[in-house]
């Protein structure tokens, strides 16, 4: 395992030699197995060596990662003239608890019952247990597979990304597109749009769910209207890589 300086220097290297796109891993999805530009994104090249996430060596990876971050950035401030003491005397202004806003609230509720949903009634395993009689299943009926990958992996997803934009909404001009703000919103939507197809797929395969699933659905398009709402600038905002 690197050292937090070695991991340090092999960043510095990688953001000298290497053709990245700035910022492209700040508004992606996190799916990497799915990504067209892991070639192009530096946190996907330096994850590379990354312990699995079963691994007891994981925490002490992440410590090292931390430590080799806080070395670039007090080596930045340095170059910029920048005392840290001074910084951690600022006094920063109150920011409103994402936690609280009823938008965050309703995408985190919602997450939730999403879960305790998949994890009870388990969409995919009757149909894999199928597929070791009838070779092939798998390959006929692949959009429903896909969609309960894509049901699982984007859950948890939108609520975080909500956060994040909710945690900076002070922090821009009204008419600003180009915000982190708008960014996180915009993947937010993104992954709303696709859990939306997602359980569309799942209720047609899965009819004697179908309530439960329009709940779901009905819930998920009420969040993306009002998250839409909210950050009403966020459709427009253009992703480094993926939309320009």
């Amino acid at each position: 395992m690197l050292t937090p300086s070695e991991m340090k220097e092999r960043t510095l290297r990688l953001v000298k030699e290497g053709n990245y796109i700035q910022g492209i891993y700040n508004y992606c999805d996190r799916w990497c197995e799915r990504c067209q530009f892991t070639t192009r994104c530096l946190n996907f090249e330096s994850g590379k060596d990354a312990p699995d996430s079963k691994s007891p060596e994981l925490w002490d990876y992440l410590k090292n990662v931390f430590e080799a971050t806080m070395l670039m950035l007090n080596e930045k401030m340095e170059e910029m003239g920048i005392d840290p003491e001074d910084i951690e005397k600022m006094e920063l202004p109150e920011q409103p608890d994402p936690k609280e806003h009823p938008l965050y609230k309703k995408a985190y509720n919602l997450s939730f019952r999403m879960h305790d949903w998949l994890q009870k009634n388990n969409p995919g395993i009757n149909l894999a247990a199928n597929d070791e009689i009838l070779p092939g299943i798998k390959e006929e009926n692949s959009s429903f597979y896909d969609s309960v990958e894509i049901v699982y992996f984007y859950n948890f997803f939108i609520s975080a990304k909500i956060f994040r934009a909710l945690s900076g909404t002070d922090d821009s001009e009204p008419d600003e597109i180009q915000t982190d703000s708008n960014g996180s919103a915009k993947i937010a939507l993104i992954a709303i749009d696709r859990l939306i197809a997602g359980w569309s797929i799942l209720m047609v395969n899965m009819m004697e769910q179908q309530d439960e699933i329009l709940q779901f659905l009905v819930t998920l398009a009420e969040l993306r209207k009002q998250t839409e709402m909210v950050f009403p600038l966020a459709r427009k905002f253009v992703r480094p890589g993926f939309d320009g």
